[in-house]
């Protein structure tokens, strides 16, 4: 007779593994984890004055009242009135995937005994640093700074945030808006890849193995 194979309902991770913090090398790169990555890495490099060359003024606090310096993502930039001048905020250039194989499919491996699919992507992105200075002079120092910053530690950001490469591309000395007063722009732009590595664990049971033993019967009694 046939009956329903008795399925054991539980969590896909362990209590104790799925209650530990979450490491950036588990994590896959979406946009809002790339965002927060290059804002934290900038926010921590002007926070410090000793870290500043010589003609750079501004710092970044954590107390907006204390800040001297507005530091954060494009999409929160306020592009009419803005909360601080000078300012930096990073823009995200668009991302695309493919793999190391060069199939359009993610797939690399299957464990048929554990019902476990392996994937991997090799995503290829970059992003620009807006300095906007109240002055020319301003955002050309800002920029310069940011810019020696991003290609000195380079590969400190690309080991500590699991980067496969990590930068400099090019830097834009000024461009300025003539509709608004005061906006005066220095671009620093870097690119990045990176490999995502995720697996799939089939909600099935594991497979027997199965020994075939052809011939054998036949052999013994030859003997």
């Amino acid at each position: 007779m046939n009956r329903p194979y008795p399925i054991v309902d539980q969590p896909l991770q362990p209590e104790d593994v799925a209650s530990q913090t979450e490491l950036i090398a588990h994590m896959r790169k979406t946009p809002l984890l790339l965002y927060g990555i290059l804002v934290e890495i900038t926010r921590q490099f002007y926070a410090d004055a000793n870290d500043l060359p010589i003609q750079v003024a501004a710092t970044w606090d954590p107390d907006d009242t204390l800040s001297k310096l507005w530091i954060d993502t494009d999409y929160k930039w306020e592009d009419e009135h803005p909360e601080f001048r000078p300012a930096i905020y990073i823009k995200l250039k668009p991302l695309t995937y493919s793999t190391y194989s060069g199939r359009q499919t993610s797939l690399i491996s299957v464990d048929l005994k554990e019902g476990e699919y392996r994937h991997e992507r090799l995503g290829t992105g970059g992003a620009e640093w807006i300095h906007i200075g109240r002055s020319r002079g301003e955002s050309l120092i800002l920029a310069g700074s940011t810019m020696d910053y991003l290609d000195s530690l380079g590969t400190v950001i690309r080991d500590d945030f699991c980067f496969d490469t990590f930068q400099l591309d090019s830097l834009q000395p000024l461009s300025v808006d003539k509709e608004s007063q005061e906006r005066y722009r220095s671009i620093v732009s870097v690119t990045f890849t990176w490999q995502d590595l995720w697996s799939l664990k089939m909600e099935s049971p594991k497979l027997k193995r199965l020994v075939i033993n052809a011939g054998q019967g036949l052999y013994a009694g030859l003997q």
